[in-house]
């Protein structure tokens, strides 16, 4: 039998294959998916004001009356009720001030009757955004507040909460209050 000199062709069809293979990769990750790479990367820069935290000053200071305006609606002690209760009525307006004002008596003989305190914490706190009616400005917030009983510290009873404030004269006020608890 002869000896077959020649090398078989396949292991350089394979290689060829493979090159225009690794080619066709290489122009399609330059050409194409390295430009989503720029376009993201501009996109992050442009967005790179909407990080967490980095709100104006104004924008925080309504963060931050809401969240106090909402642990000063959840904390009273009876020996000092009236004090705190006018804390709550200070610091918010119009038909929540009102729907506060109409409880005081309640809440107190509550307390009274159970023998305890109330008292609260933010737990968080995010500007959802602005709200405009009018000449009126201010700022949507969420606000998660845990309340607590004196009697039973270790029971948190929590609420998400959607807060209107609104500034007036130089004073950032509540002026809404919705619970958005998670429904089924």
């Amino acid at each position: 039998m002869p000896a077959n000199d020649r090398a078989p062709r396949a292991p350089w069809i394979t290689a060829a294959v493979a090159g225009l293979v690794l080619i066709g990769l290489l122009v399609t990750y330059f050409a194409a998916l390295r430009g989503d790479v720029r376009d993201a990367d501009r996109q992050r820069a442009a967005n790179r004001h909407l990080v967490q935290g980095d709100l104006n000053a104004e924008e925080n200071r309504a963060v931050d009356a809401a969240a106090t305006e909402m642990v000063n609606l959840v904390s009273f002690r009876r020996a000092q009720f009236a004090q705190d209760w006018q804390r709550a009525l200070d610091g918010v307006t119009g038909g929540l001030r009102s729907d506060v004002a109409k409880n005081e008596k309640q809440t107190q003989a509550a307390m009274d009757k159970g023998k305890f305190d109330l008292s609260g914490k933010i737990t968080h706190k995010a500007l959802e955004g602005p709200v405009a009616s009018g000449r009126t400005r201010g700022y949507t917030v969420l606000v998660t507040v845990e309340g607590f009983r004196s009697t039973a510290p270790d029971t948190p009873l929590q609420q998400n909460l959607e807060v209107t404030v609104i500034r007036q004269g130089k004073r950032w006020l509540a002026s809404d209050v919705n619970n958005i608890g998670i429904s089924s």
